[in-house]
C-alpha cells in the first residue's frame, strides 16, 4: 500500500510564501551592502556601515603565498592561479607574494570603497634555470662543453636543466653538430646584423624624428611622439624608445580593453593633484583622456632601465604586462605597472649578451654557448 500524501493546505501554503517573501525581503538591503563592498562592526563603540575594498591577485608561481601588510591570507577565494581578497578597509597595503626558490614581488597599492584593486604578481626563479644548447653532442645526444679554462666554472651561478659533459681536448670528431645550435646561431647572427643597421640609420637621423610608415602627419602632430626605428607591438601595446628610455604605449580605443595599470579612478587622480607642486609631474602621471565615469587613462608608461643603457628590449613570452629588457649587466624582466614602483627582477646576469625570442622561447648567447631561460624551477 503506497504512503498517503497530502498536500498543505491553501492557507499553509500562503502562510509559508508569505513568510519566505518577507525574509527575503527583510535580507535583500544586507545583501545588496554587502555586495556592494559595505560591512557593519558590530564590535566597535559605535557600530556603523562602513565602505570596502578587496584585491584581485593573480599569481601564476605555484604554491605560492600572499601576505597583506606581513599578514598571510588564508580565506582568500581562489580563481585558479587568482586569489580575490575582499572585506578590507580603505587605505595603503604592502602586498607580498612569494615562493620557495622564487624572488619575492612586493607592491604597495590602495584600496579604494567598493573597488575591487586588480594587480598581477610575478616571481622569477632566483637561480636563473637553463636549458644548455652546445655545438656539438656526444653519442648518447649529451652536450658537450669545452671550457675556455680549468679553473672557470662552466655554468656558474645558472642551473642546467640538461645534463652535459666537460672536456679539454679541442678534437670533435667524434661528437656530431647541434642542429638546434646551428640553427639558433643564424638567428643570433641576423639579429645583430638588424641591430647594427637600425644603429646606422639612427645614426644617419640623429637630427629628425623617427616615425611609423604607415604614420599621417596628423597623427604625428596629435601624438609628438620621437619614435625610434626599434619598435615592439604586441596586441594593442607597443613598447619603443625616446632618446634612451623604453615606454610602453597602448594603443587601444576602448576603455573597457586598456589595461588596468594605465587607468587610475578619480580618487588616485585628486591624490597625486593634491600632493603634487610640481605640473610637470601631474602631466606625466594622469593621461591626456578622461571618460565619464571619473576614470583618467594614460596613453604611455616609462620603463625602468634602472639607470643603464638600453641594449635590447622585448615583450616576455606570453605576458604582454611584463617587458625584457636587456642592460649592460644583464637580462631583466620588469612589470609595465607602475603603481608604486616597476617590480625588477633579474632573468640573466652577464655582459656581452645576446639574446633571441623564437617562438615563445628565450634565447641567450654567452660566449660560444646559448642558453634557452625557462621561467620555472624544474623539479
Amino acid at each position: 500500500m503506497q504512503p498517503l500524501v497530502k498536500p498543505l493546505s491553501l492557507w499553509r501554503r500562503k502562510l509559508v510564501f508569505g513568510s519566505l517573501l518577507l525574509a527575503f525581503l527583510i535580507s535583500l538591503p544586507a545583501f545588496i551592502f554587502y555586495a556592494t563592498g559595505y560591512r557593519y562592526h558590530f564590535t566597535s563603540q559605535n557600530p556603523v556601515f562602513t565602505a570596502t575594498g578587496g584585491f584581485y591577485i593573480l599569481a601564476e608561481a605555484e604554491d605560492s603565498q600572499i601576505f597583506i601588510n606581513d599578514v598571510e591570507v588564508k580565506n582568500a577565494r581562489s580563481f585558479r592561479n587568482a586569489s580575490y581578497i575582499q572585506g578590507l578597509e580603505l587605505g595603503t597595503y604592502r602586498v607580498h607574494v612569494q615562493s620557495s626558490g622564487l624572488n619575492t614581488w612586493v607592491k604597495e597599492l590602495k584600496v579604494y570603497p567598493q573597488i575591487v584593486t586588480e594587480v598581477e604578481a610575478f616571481n622569477l626563479p632566483n637561480v636563473p634555470q637553463v636549458r644548455l644548447i652546445t655545438p656539438y653532442l656526444d653519442k648518447k645526444d649529451m652536450a658537450v662543453v669545452f671550457p675556455k679554462a680549468s679553473t672557470t666554472p662552466v655554468l656558474n651561478g645558472i642551473a642546467s636543466t640538461t645534463p652535459f659533459i666537460v672536456t679539454n681536448s679541442t678534437a670533435t670528431s667524434t661528437y656530431t653538430q647541434n642542429q638546434e645550435y646551428i640553427f639558433l646561431e643564424k638567428l643570433f647572427l641576423e639579429k645583430a646584423s638588424t641591430t647594427a643597421q637600425l644603429n646606422k640609420q639612427k645614426e644617419s637621423n640623429v637630427s629628425g624624428k623617427f616615425t611609423f610608415a604607415t604614420t599621417t602627419n596628423k597623427d604625428v602632430k596629435e601624438s609628438s611622439l620621437e619614435i625610434a626605428t626599434t619598435t615592439v607591438i604586441s596586441g594593442d601595446i607597443m613598447l619603443y624608445e625616446n632618446t634612451g628610455d623604453v615606454y610602453a604605449r597602448t594603443m587601444f580605443d576602448s576603455i573597457r580593453n586598456i589595461p588596468h595599470y594605465f587607468c587610475a579612478d578619480q580618487f588616485w587622480v585628486n591624490e597625486i593633484v593634491t600632493v603634487s607642486e610640481d605640473i610637470s609631474i601631474i602631466n606625466e602621471k594622469i593621461a591626456s583622456e578622461e571618460y565619464s565615469d571619473g576614470t583618467t587613462c594614460r596613453k604611455e608608461i616609462k620603463i625602468d632601465r634602472q639607470g643603464q643603457e638600453v641594449i635590447g628590449f622585448e615583450f616576455y613570452p606570453l605576458n604582454k604586462n611584463l617587458v625584457l629588457l636587456h642592460l649592460a649587466n644583464g637580462i631583466y624582466v620588469i612589470e609595465i605597472d607602475d603603481r608604486a614602483w616597476q617590480n625588477t627582477q633579474l632573468l640573466y646576469p652577464g655582459k656581452d649578451l645576446q639574446m633571441v625570442l623564437y617562438r615563445d622561447g628565450i634565447f641567450i648567447k654567452e660566449d660560444q654557448l646559448i642558453f634557452e631561460i625557462l621561467p620555472k624551477i624544474n623539479n
